[in-house]
């Protein structure tokens, strides 16, 4: 059942061109928005991988003069910041087209923030400065190794963290041309975050029925390749690109709102360096649903509706469905793992983590979470590290 508070408010600013020669309305949308000397940014990802040459290629004939930095690192954020801001000045551009992945749209992101307001630190962000609707236009080009962050209004650098609806891109491409060809484990990763962003979403404290037709069309799709990837599903050619948009109708869902439990969790021991965020998040997914569920906080019947089709959601009787939709989770990891040869891991203890590591995970809540007790967080992950249920 869709959510329907009795008020609720719902923004999403994003403009998607999606399909083969979605980077070909590139230029038309950006003089739409009354930019003519846009800024082309991208990583080094995106420039090994040959996805920078198609979207430069989408302004040969729009008699548009743009600037073009390639190749950009992303271990020193805020000096690297200062440096494309300089730039952006000096060239006086007006738009930011960032052709990346991750903490590098984050930077995009941040860089967005300093040549709008001026502020070259977020300290005035993270202190309670709003952030304006004036802000300078911003174009994505999201490939399918995603954090599924990039389309949201989230900005994270380091220890910092700042939520607005502004900070989403006012433009996003999804081309064939663009999103490239990640390996299955890099794809399989933004896969598990995106089915994350979705199901935790579409139970968020303050989700509605906007935000719910994103979830579930994040969830169905994130499913979808990760039954291609793990060898259940029949593999189709298209599957980085349903990657891609898995990825950014999670980061539409998401928005800027609070960060869920898993989230939180996720991130924390991600910062361990032994396992991926995403990976995290995917194993950590389905105990943080279970804890839920036991504390009377999810609706199981919607659960299993979310992730199966009608059939079998008619097929399971009313009292296993939430137990249902628990194995279906785990089910899905442990295929990944063996498709895998265990790169994606079932449980934490598969990424080398140890109980007494996890003791120091608990005090690492993600500033953008909602809030959740310490207690919860080492029940979930210590069910999470040896894939027992909670009951």
């Amino acid at each position: 059942m869709i959510p329907i508070p009795a008020f609720f408010e719902f923004e999403c600013p994003v403009k998607t061109h999606c399909g083969h020669r979605a980077l070909d309305h590139m230029p038309f949308e950006l003089r739409a928005m009354d930019v003519a000397k846009p800024l082309l940014i991208g990583d080094v990802p995106a420039s090994h991988a040959k996805r920078w040459r198609p979207v430069v290629n989408a302004f040969r004939d729009s008699q548009m003069t743009i600037g073009v930095v390639e190749e950009i690192p992303t271990d020193d954020p805020q000096a690297i910041v200062r440096q494309l801001a300089a730039i952006y000045r000096d060239k006086d551009c007006d738009a930011i087209v960032a052709v990346g992945q991750g903490p590098f749209i984050d930077m995009a992101k941040w860089l967005n923030l300093v040549v709008s307001t001026g502020e070259e630190t977020l300290d005035a962000i993270t202190s309670g400065q709003a952030i304006p609707r004036t802000i300078k236009p911003l174009a994505v080009i999201p490939s399918a190794a995603a954090d599924g962050y990039e389309v949201s209004g989230l900005l994270r650098t380091g220890n910092e963290a700042v939520a607005s609806v502004n900070l989403m891109p006012q433009l996003i491409f999804i081309d064939p041309r663009s999103v490239g060809q990640p390996d299955d484990i890099a794809m399989a990763e933004t896969a598990l975050m995106a089915l994350t962003h979705g199901v935790e979403t579409f139970f968020r404290s303050d989700a509605n029925p906007m935000t719910a037709v994103y979830a579930r069309t994040a969830t169905r799709l994130a499913l979808d390749a990760l039954h291609q990837l793990s060898g259940i599903g029949e593999r189709g050619s298209d599957l980085a690109w349903t990657v891609a948009q898995a990825a950014a109708l999670g980061g539409c869902a998401l928005g800027c709102g609070p960060c869920s439990t898993t989230h939180a969790i996720g991130q924390a021991i991600a910062a361990g360096g032994k396992i991926s965020a995403a990976q995290a998040a995917g194993v950590v997914l389905s105990y943080a649903l279970e804890h839920r569920a036991i504390a009377n906080n999810l609706d199981n019947d919607a659960l299993w509706g979310l992730l199966c089709d009608g059939d079998h959601y008619a097929r399971t009787p009313d009292s296993q469905r939430g137990s249902a939709a628990f194995y279906f989770l785990r089910s899905l990891l442990n295929d990944l793992f063996d498709r895998t040869d265990g790169q994606i891991r079932r449980t934490l203890q598969d990424a080398g983590l140890t109980r007494e590591e996890l003791q120091d995970v608990t005090v690492l809540p993600d500033p953008l979470a909602e809030e959740g007790d310490t207690g919860d967080y080492a029940t979930i992950m210590a069910h999470a590290w040896d894939g027992r249920p909670l009951r």
